[in-house]
């Protein structure tokens, strides 16, 4: 039987970050005794690798009676991509799970290759779950826990950001192109449906200058299109809860991502990025950020604090937790709509809210010394600055297969029309259109402006596609629908071939391009006669 863990022995008296020390050297006994990952074999000196993943945890579902161990799928070089499933009494499906009445918790790392840190801690942790008698394994009596430690292994192997096509996973969660996003969103996000998730990272400091005297930073779901209730229970509840708990072991959290003796302000809105595509689809979403400067072998002890506060909290609060996000889904599938979804946000800015907290910095003028700022503005609420009417519905070409194809990947409900129909509609007249750089493998992307919206009568032939704004994904559907969005299905090049380019009216930087945007907007219900497409 496997021993309890040593998490909470290894944390104590951590007035800072310490080095952590092996089983062995804590308990009095040897290595052999206890399942280990290599990474914890060889002292936190290097993380596990891959196969030693499989191996590890392969064992370790032999040994667990809570635990369930499977794939979601694989990787661009053929690399299994695995998820862990803690429950007591056993589940195995999402209705089981959400027939239980516990929050379902998704813990995730390692979207980029080259982060180690969470993904080494999701490993241990593993381990005390999945033990009867130990304090995590305690919390599966209020809480069902999913678990996929290595989204993105080939990147692991290779030590590089990306995935072996060169892409950003952590930047594909709208468009759904790499193998390892579709796997991730589709198999896990929105058919799994978690209440709150965590996407592990470290060294996210090194693009803003470093974070000392900071050990991690964490944020929720950063842009105005999500639900206003799930940011708010993070920024109010949860991470007050989680920066105390730190603050107890000796350690240190705030906000993601950066500031100075001015300003601190929150990391950026796009839905392209982990964090704001959980807020966006209707989850409580946490992003992790383990500062660089700790490093693996500090770094590790952080993630696990930071990460059991987190379940400690889901534990206690489990029930406030389901109703705010079963209230949050539900109004998103209502029709007409309630006041949380009656616009959709096309614009956006970070712009100052209700917390007012201080923060620290290093003082430029006294080494070793920090600065405590109360006085800054403190930019933390995504705030829409431009919307368009959410409708009962959109109206998209018959031969727009691959958009299609597109919300399925998503798991959004699409219907087709099997009569022809007039229909009372929106269109958007397209304005100024700009090519810009794009994203990932994406080269060029057209950033489109509405010159003004136009009420047609419209005849839609059998074959066009519909899809409601009333369903659990709605609010991702609106953002990839409407043509204005920072991540909308057209800015990644999925209605390309559908939009009216034309010589005349060349805008700069770019291909004018001139009529009508072909997606309609259906403002109020309509008699259709339709039929659930089967990918939807």
């Amino acid at each position: 039987m496997m021993q309890r863990l040593w998490l909470r022995s290894a944390l104590t008296g951590l007035l800072t970050v310490g080095l952590v020390a092996p089983p062995a050297e804590l308990h009095g006994q040897t290595a052999s005794t206890i399942l280990q990952t290599p990474g914890e074999a060889s002292g936190l000196a290097r993380h596990t690798g891959h196969h030693e993943m499989m191996a590890y945890l392969t064992e370790l579902g032999s040994q667990a009676p809570d635990m369930v161990l499977g794939s979601y799928g694989t990787t661009v070089e053929g690399r299994a991509l695995p998820w862990l499933l803690f429950s007591r009494p056993r589940v195995t499906s999402p209705a089981e799970a959400h027939a239980s009445g516990k929050p379902v918790i998704l813990l995730g790392a390692n979207v980029h290759g080259f982060n180690h840190v969470v993904r080494e801690a999701l490993l241990v942790m593993a381990r005390e779950l999945g033990t009867p008698g130990t304090e995590l394994n305690g919390l599966l009596d209020d809480l069902i826990i999913l678990m996929v430690p290595s989204k993105n292994p080939d990147g692991l192997e290779a030590g590089i950001r990306f995935n072996a096509r060169g892409a950003d996973l952590n930047r594909d969660y709208m468009a759904l192109l790499e193998p390892e996003s579709q796997a991730l969103v589709g198999g896990i996000l929105n058919r799994w449906a978690p209440h709150l998730t965590v996407d592990g990272h470290d060294g996210g400091d090194v693009q803003y200058g470093g974070a000392y005297p900071y050990h991690i930073l964490i944020q929720g779901p950063g842009l105005a299109g999500a639900d206003p209730a799930l940011t708010e229970l993070v920024d109010e509840a949860i991470l007050p809860w989680v920066f105390g708990g730190l603050e107890d072991a000796g350690l240190r959290g705030f906000y993601w991502s950066r500031g100075n003796q001015d300003a601190w302000i929150l990391g950026g809105s796009a839905p392209r990025m982990g964090r704001n595509y959980g807020g966006l689809s209707g989850k409580v979403t946490l992003l992790f950020e383990v500062n660089g400067w700790t490093g693996f072998r500090d770094g590790v002890p952080v993630a696990q604090e930071a990460l059991r506060q987190v379940l400690i909290w889901a534990a206690q609060h489990d029930q406030a937790l389901v109703r705010t996000v079963q209230t949050s889904r539900s109004q998103t599938a209502t029709w007409p709509p309630v006041e949380s979804f009656t616009r959709i946000p096309v614009q956006e800015q970070m712009e100052e809210g209700t917390l007012h907290p201080t923060w620290l910095l290093p003082d430029p003028e006294r080494e070793g010394e920090l600065l405590t700022i109360t006085d800054g503005e403190f930019l933390h609420r995504a705030v829409g600055t431009a919307f368009r009417a959410r409708p009962w519905g959109w109206a998209i070409p018959a031969e727009a297969e691959a958009l299609v194809d597109l919300l399925d990947r998503h798991g959004i409900a699409v219907e087709k029309l099997v009569q022809p129909a007039q229909v009372d509609a929106v269109a958007y007249e397209i304005g100024a259109t700009v090519w810009e750089s794009g994203a990932n493998l994406v080269r060029l992307a057209p950033r489109i402006q509405v010159a003004r919206e136009v009420h047609v009568q419209q005849a839609l032939p059998a074959g066009t596609w519909i899809v409601r704004s009333a369903q659990p994904l709605g609010r991702v559907a609106a953002h990839l629908l409407e043509v204005e969005t920072v991540d909308s299905a057209t800015w990644w090049g999925f209605l390309t071939s559908f939009l009216p380019f034309s010589s005349a009216g060349r805008d700069e930087g770019g291909v004018g391009i001139r009529g009508v945007f072909p997606i309609l907007k259906l403002l109020d219900p309509h008699p259709l006669a339709l039929e659930a497409h089967p990918g939807g």
